[in-house]
């Protein structure tokens, strides 16, 4: 923060990919994103407002799952939960499908990844198939199907700190009507108790807004059309075999 002036920060889950091949991997996948959420959760911001004062996940291994279940049930692999449904426990007891692997030499991709349709996948002797342009590789998304959600939670999560009402604002009101705070002396304790709680209501309120974030954009639940603007137009670069991005 210090080096680069920023004020908050966003850490992004790791998803699964084709470097993910057994269920050590998934375990240290897991340790790293459990790690990533406890850094922001526990964040000690400095009173004097200088350094990192947010500290924020985005659900990128959440948006993934929700993604490769979802192909998953259209595919025809059994015994999968809804992603909608699912929790975290869902996704590591039924993680075993997404092992499902093209015959590849190098970085086999996970079949439900990058495959749309199983008729393909079985007349090329499972080395290849019609690709369903979610993934291109196995790690890499699609940016023209996919990374609009991306982008648009990472902007989510920036104005849970930034939009509305200034900070300064906030930090004036937070501790109206609290019933943690008790403010019954004239003392600097008094003020040091003020400020505390202040700063726990504003975490709060964050933690709530970078939830509705991540469950609304970094995952299948459907776009309310009357957030999208028919104007608006995205970056593309094609996942056809033409078109390489490595």
């Amino acid at each position: 923060g210090k080096l680069l002036g920023a004020k908050t920060f966003v850490f992004m889950t790791v998803p699964f990919t084709n470097n993910v091949r057994n269920k050590d991997n998934v375990n240290k996948m897991n340790a790293i994103n459990n790690d990533i959420r406890q850094i922001a959760r526990g964040w000690d911001a400095s009173s004097t407002g200088s350094g990192v004062q947010h500290v924020l996940v985005l659900e990128y291994g959440t948006y993934y799952n929700h993604i490769i279940w979802s192909s998953g049930i259209h595919l025809g692999y059994t015994g999968l939960t809804h992603p909608l449904k699912a929790t975290q426990k869902t996704f590591d007891a039924e993680m075993a499908f997404a092992q499902d692997r093209l015959k590849q030499r190098f970085f086999a991709p996970s079949i439900p990844m990058v495959c749309g349709d199983m008729t393909s996948v079985e007349s090329k002797d499972r080395k290849d198939c019609n690709r369903n342009f979610l993934f291109k590789d196995g790690q890499h998304i699609c940016p023209e199907t996919l990374a609009s959600r991306y982008a648009v939670g990472v902007a989510c999560l920036l104005g849970c700190v930034y939009n509305g009402r200034t900070i300064q604002d906030a930090h004036n009101n937070a501790y109206d009507h609290d019933d943690d705070y008790d403010d019954t002396t004239n003392t600097s304790t008094s003020t040091n108790n003020r400020v505390y709680y202040d700063r726990k209501r504003i975490n709060r309120k964050i933690r709530a807004c970078e939830r509705e974030c991540n469950d609304q954009f970094l995952s299948v639940v459907p776009i309310d059309e009357s957030w999208i603007d028919s104007n608006t137009t995205l970056a593309s670069f094609s996942c056809g075999k033409d078109n390489e991005f490595e």
